[in-house]
């Protein structure tokens, strides 16, 4: 009988299947989504990635991005994790929306060089944080409260980092800057044509960064930097009441806070990626980003009711956006139990995302994953 190629990407049956299919000399690929690892890398590229493979198959340097989940709980991906640690080859560290599992006393944080937030809203600006006397569980965290200034403001402050964030947020985190130390916190500098920062910084300062508008941030002595763009994100952006300081808001409203707004990252390797932050479906996530920015690596707020439901962003991902990996982020459920899916929300987006075209890498906290300039996990195995 004629072999027969057939792919197969979800766990569940995987064994019966390659058991029953080997009798009839047909063979069985093997999942493509990391947990506590990723399998083989993606072999069959679409011709989107063929080409630019191709074209930029040159241009990337070398090193890897090392990205680290910063959640609640070690190597789990749990309900209230939304801080990524991204480290540039050339040493620039950022912090993506600290939220509520990451405060200025976190040993996992080291340096901080940028900070950048999506919203003001609690659990991205971070109105509470983890309590080591009670730490709780995956699905509810232990929590007390960040309140007045908030856990971004106070990681800046600790950590002499700059922090871009869109509409009027820069300003209100410059004041909350200001509660803790007690003076003046100075905008960030954008030299030149690339509006560039370099750090290491010697105090915290505060950049708006808006829709179509870019920043770079460059460690001393390095050649190249990591350029910082905003994305718009469908979702409001209204500040919590105990994070405002006196007079405060009309009981049941919130402060204003601008824009809401995700990012596209581009690192010194060539890697390029695109936060969702809280968003929507949205047109612009394949004429602008997939076609100007053209990321390579996405990570997805998919919680659903607030943002985008597993199958909207499954959607996303596969239609739109179409990029070599995907990590999952804001699953606002214990998605993980020992590392392993057990998160309903997580199995639903894993059952329909293409692996043909994608893998998907699950983010543990604490479990640094490395990326290469073409976006492709190199210790995911």
């Amino acid at each position: 009988m004629r072999s027969i190629s057939i792919v197969w990407n979800r766990a569940r049956g995987l064994t019966a299947l390659s058991l029953a299919l080997g009798m009839l000399g047909v063979t069985a690929a093997t999942p493509r989504v990391a947990g506590p690892g990723l399998a083989e890398q993606n072999p069959q590229l679409n011709q989107e990635q063929k080409n630019e493979q191709e074209e930029h198959g040159s241009a990337h340097w070398a090193g890897t991005v090392k990205i680290t989940p910063l959640g609640s709980h070690a190597g789990e991906f749990c309900r209230n994790d939304r801080a990524l640690l991204l480290e540039d080859p050339t040493g620039v560290r950022a912090l993506w929306d600290p939220g509520q599992t990451v405060d200025e006393t976190d040993a996992r944080l080291g340096m901080i060089h940028v900070i950048v937030l999506s919203s003001v809203h609690p659990d991205h600006i971070g109105d509470v944080k983890p309590n080591p006397a009670a730490p709780g569980t995956c699905a509810a965290p232990g929590t007390i409260s960040a309140a007045p200034n908030s856990n971004t403001a106070a990681i800046a402050a600790a950590k002499n980092a700059a922090v871009f964030a869109g509409g009027e947020m820069a300003a209100f985190l410059g004041r909350k800057i200001l509660n803790i130390r007690g003076v003046t916190t100075p905008g960030c500098s954008a030299a030149g044509l690339t509006n560039e920062l370099v750090v290491p910084l010697a105090s915290p300062c505060t950049g708006s960064l808006r829709p179509g508008g870019s920043r770079t941030v460059r460690l001393t002595g390095a050649n190249a930097g990591v350029k910082i763009a905003n994305i718009p994100a469908y979702h409001s952006n209204g500040i919590p009441q105990s994070l405002l300081d006196a007079p405060g808001v009309a009981p049941g409203t919130t402060g204003y806070g601008g824009n809401d707004g995700g990012a596209i990252i581009k690192f010194t390797n060539g890697l390029t990626v695109y936060l969702t932050a809280d968003t929507g479906l949205a047109g612009d996530m394949d004429t602008i980003v997939r076609q100007f920015y053209r990321p390579n690596l996405v990570v997805i707020n998919m919680g659903d009711i607030f943002s985008l439901g597993p199958d909207e962003a499954a959607f996303a991902i596969n239609r739109l956006l179409r990029p070599r990996t995907v990590i999952p982020s804001h699953i606002n459920e214990a998605a993980t139990t020992g590392g392993a899916v057990t998160g309903a929300r997580l199995k639903r987006f894993l059952d329909q995302v293409n692996e043909s075209r994608t893998n998907v890498v699950i983010p543990l906290s604490g479990v640094t994953r490395e990326f290469d300039g073409r976006g492709r996990c190199v210790n995911c195995s």
